[in-house]
């Protein structure tokens, strides 16, 4: 599960890469930002909003600065992570020397991390996560029997640098969403949800949403 195994090799963005083309590029990639370079470094960040509603030829007015960024080498969980507290859609892959090597969305990590947890028997995955001194395995399963559900496997990481605890919980349903809330009134916070019929159809709608509001 590590990020050199699932990004997306597009070639480097900078102030000068033509307007249409980066619109294009977060289409293919499922993403509204990306990240851009100036005089070969990182420097800013380009928005699929900003860029559909210019007349620019190039994003050269239309970069912010600031970027999210990762390194080639880093776990898929760490970047859920930090997706989760910036609330990027979207990671530059540096590689050994600090060069570009590509993007990663949270769409990839999503796809990575299901790949990775989903055991044979059908049913949601979430991530969610907690202060250490919170978490209680019984009293998550006893949130998710509430509800009418089975917890089938978990799975821990202990977050050192932020005192916190990740737990990847298998569940025997693919309806997520009353578990989800249910978990959120006891303090754990989900961050993912994949395998879930409730999540999927919600993203669906988000997205076509989205695409009649465009109309490209």
């Amino acid at each position: 599960m590590i990020v050199s195994d699932h990004i997306s090799p597009i070639h480097p963005i900078d102030e000068t890469s033509n307007r249409k083309e980066c619109i294009e590029v977060m289409f293919d990639n499922l993403c509204y930002e990306l990240p851009v370079m100036r005089d070969g470094k990182l420097y800013g960040t380009v928005l699929l909003d900003e860029c559909i509603h210019s007349q620019e030829d190039t994003i050269h007015t239309l970069v912010e600065p600031g970027f999210t960024s990762v390194y080639y080498n880093s776990h898929l969980i760490d970047v859920l992570h930090i997706f989760n507290a910036s609330r990027a859609n979207v990671c530059c892959v540096l590689g050994e020397n600090l060069e570009w090597t590509g993007i990663i969305t949270k769409t990839l990590v999503l796809e990575g991390l299901a790949k990775s947890l989903t055991v044979e028997q059908s049913g949601a995955v979430l991530i969610v996560e907690m202060a250490a001194h919170q978490y209680s395995s019984s009293e998550v399963a006893r949130i998710i029997e509430g509800e009418g559900s089975q917890l089938l496997g978990l799975w821990l990481t202990n977050l050192k640098e932020s005192g916190r605890i990740r737990a990847s919980l298998k569940l025997n349903t693919q309806h997520a969403e009353r578990i989800i809330i249910g978990l959120q009134r006891y303090g754990y916070e989900t961050i993912a949800a994949f395998g879930d019929d409730d999540y999927k159809e919600n993203v669906e709608r988000r997205f076509q949403s989205l695409m009649k509001y465009i109309d490209l």
